[in-house]
């Protein structure tokens, strides 16, 4: 099988990687056309065309900091870096096993031919969309002719200029077009890149190793002896320490009292644990810029039925302060 991988299946990861790996230890081939790899580098210069316009924009706050030089020195490596990106997308795609191949040469009346009938892979009638795609198409099929007998899986999940539903289901332009040439039993379509189960067939060489035995001897089975009763040994032990008691109740040796345990000592209390008293700052009241009126304090008495503003002095007279 070879597996040719559109710009969308090309993706950064280990998990790329791995798969990649995986098909390869397979004996599959995976392929990218080159055409694939100007159109990923192509999205790669805009996007750092646009991040080099952002940088540019700040460039006068570079200025103030002493950075305009470091600013433009490292604009000045964006650019070569996008300059140079084809080239390194190619060197890192081989490096991972990954073949890049070249667009197949076709004559120019046949693009132009396909883009007045807006045949597929061409989508937009406006825009004439679809050159790389049917340049891309037309090298899958040369690579399937090339290959005879060989199984040939498209990866890109772009279902509006190969499809047509959503699903992975060729539009029936294509599907003529292989049948034309032989090819619809060959050629299939896949969104993603696929996944192998169980593990890789790695081809390994055996070699049979022969196994010696060891000869088997016959022992005889082993006698049981009975163990020995030390009964001398349990004899002396007893006359001695009867003599020794015998020499002690003569001399009148008591044996010291086995010492009284000492009350258990209850533990110290633990102590109280007291909670912080939260301080709060004295609250003031702003002095009023009206001490007639009461100011901004908005300090008011409802008499005989009617809202009036006082003063603080006013209701610090009826405050009781001797506790009346």
């Amino acid at each position: 099988m070879i597996i040719v991988l559109d710009s969308s299946a090309l993706v950064r990861g280990a998990r790329f990687d791995n798969s990649v790996a995986d098909a390869k230890a397979r004996g599959l081939r995976v392929v990218v056309p080159r055409l694939v790899a100007l159109d990923v580098a192509n999205r790669y210069r805009k996007e750092s065309a646009d991040m080099i316009a952002a940088l540019s924009v700040q460039a006068r706050m570079y200025d103030r900091l002493g950075l305009r030089r470091d600013l433009t020195r490292f604009i000045d490596a964006a650019h070569d870096k996008a300059d140079s990106y084809v080239q390194d997308l190619v060197d890192d795609l081989q490096g991972i096993g990954i073949e890049v191949i070249d667009p197949v040469d076709v004559p120019h009346l046949l693009m132009a031919e396909r883009a007045i009938a807006m045949q597929r892979p061409y989508v937009d009638k406006k825009k004439r969309d679809g050159y790389p795609a049917t340049l891309n198409w037309l090298t899958l099929l040369d690579l399937a002719d090339r290959n005879p007998g060989t199984e040939i899986l498209w990866v890109s999940d772009d279902t509006r200029a190969f499809g047509d539903t959503q699903e992975a289901s060729w539009h029936p332009d294509l599907l003529r077009e292989l049948d034309s040439r032989w090819l619809d039993s060959r050629v299939r379509w896949a969104l993603e890149f696929p996944v192998f189960d169980g593990p890789a067939q790695v081809e390994a060489t055996f070699v049979e190793e022969r196994v010696v035995l060891p000869e088997l001897v016959e022992v005889p089975e082993p006698v049981e002896v009975p163990e020995p009763v030390e009964v001398a040994e349990v004899v002396v032990r007893e006359v001695v320490v009867r003599e020794v008691v015998e020499v002690a109740e003569s001399v009148g040796y008591a044996a010291p009292a086995a010492p009284v345990p000492a009350a258990p000592v209850a533990p110290a209390p633990k102590p109280v644990q007291r909670a912080a008293r939260t301080r709060v700052a004295p609250q003031r009241i702003p002095p009023a810029p009206k001490p007639t009126s009461g100011g901004l304090r908005n300090l008011g008495k409802v008499i005989g039925g009617r809202k009036r503003k006082v003063t603080i002095v006013e209701d610090l007279d009826e405050v009781d302060l001797a506790g009346n």
